[in-house]
C-alpha cells in the first residue's frame, strides 16, 4: 500500500523532530519539516504532499491559519492544525479555513494517528463525491473533454497553450479560447505527457511546444508572460535539452 506523504510545519524544533519520528514509526513519509509559511509553500509547489500537519503559531509574517488559507487557494490538500492555543478566537479563525482536524498539545500517538487517518479518509471521500458530481469532464490520451456552453467539447492537448490554477478549478487556454474545468494542476500534471507539458510555477502548467522565450523570471507563450519559479529555471532549461 502506498505510504501517505506528510509535510510538517512547526517552528519548535524538538516538537517537529518528535512528530517526524512518530509519523515515520506509523508508516508515513515525512516529506519535509519547515518553520514558516513561505518555506511550506515552496515545498508544496515542488513536492507531492498528501497532508499538511501545521502549527497555528509559526515564524514569519503569516501564521498557520494564513498558510491554511493559501493552501485552500492554491492546492487541493487536506491539513490538520496542531497547536497549544485552543481559545475561542483561535478556534473561530481556524473554522473559517475548514481544517480536516485539530490536535491540541500535548497529544498522544494514538490521537495523531486517528486524526490523520480520519482527515485522509474524509478528504478521499470528498474527491470521490466531486468526481461523481462532475462526471462529464475527463482526460483521454490526446485530449480532454470539458463542459462549455452546455456541450461537451473536445480539446486536444496539442492545441493547449497552458493551464492556469484557479483554486479548485483550472483555466485552460488555447490560441483563441478559454475553458474552465473542475480539476487542480497537480491532478492534471499526473495525467499529461511530461515531454509535452511542464509545471513551471505553482499556478502554471505550460505546453513546451509554444515557448517563445525564456528568462530567469518568466516564460513567454503567445504574448503571455508566465511567471517562472526561481528554482525551476535551471530545471526547465535542462528538461528542454533532453526532449
Amino acid at each position: 500500500m502506498e505510504k501517505h506523504k506528510i509535510l510538517i510545519v512547526e517552528d519548535e524544533v524538538i516538537i517537529a523532530e518528535d512528530l517526524r519520528d512518530i509519523l515515520e514509526s506509523m508508516g508515513y513519509v515525512v516529506v519535509d519539516v519547515v518553520m514558516s509559511a513561505r518555506e511550506a509553500m515552496q515545498v508544496l509547489g515542488s513536492e507531492e504532499v498528501d497532508l499538511v500537519l501545521l502549527d497555528i503559531r509559526i515564524k514569519g509574517g503569516k501564521d498557520g491559519i494564513d498558510l491554511a488559507a493559501d493552501i485552500n487557494e492554491n492546492f487541493k490538500i487536506p491539513f490538520v492544525f496542531l497547536t497549544s492555543h485552543a481559545d475561542s478566537n483561535t478556534l473561530e479563525r481556524a473554522k473559517e479555513v475548514r481544517p480536516y482536524g485539530y490536535l491540541v498539545k500535548p497529544f498522544s500517538e494514538k490521537e495523531i494517528n486517528a486524526t490523520l487517518q480520519m482527515a485522509l479518509s474524509n478528504f478521499q471521500s470528498e474527491q470521490v463525491k466531486n468526481q461523481e458530481d462532475s462526471p462529464e469532464e475527463f482526460v483521454l490520451n490526446d485530449c480532454l473533454f470539458v463542459r462549455h456552453n452546455g456541450l461537451l467539447v473536445k480539446v486536444f492537448f496539442k492545441d493547449i497553450l497552458y493551464f492556469e490554477s484557479d483554486g479548485n478549478y483550472t483555466k485552460v487556454f488555447t490560441q483563441d479560447k478559454k475553458f474552465v474545468i473542475r480539476a487542480i494542476l497537480k491532478d492534471l500534471e499526473r495525467k499529461l505527457d511530461e515531454k509535452q507539458f511542464a509545471r513551471i510555477h505553482k499556478s502554471y502548467l505550460i505546453n513546451l511546444t509554444y515557448i517563445e522565450a525564456i528568462d530567469s523570471n518568466e516564460v513567454h507563450i503567445a504574448g503571455k508572460r508566465i511567471p517562472l519559479s526561481r528554482n525551476q529555471y535551471s530545471w526547465l532549461i535542462n528538461h528542454i535539452k533532453t526532449l
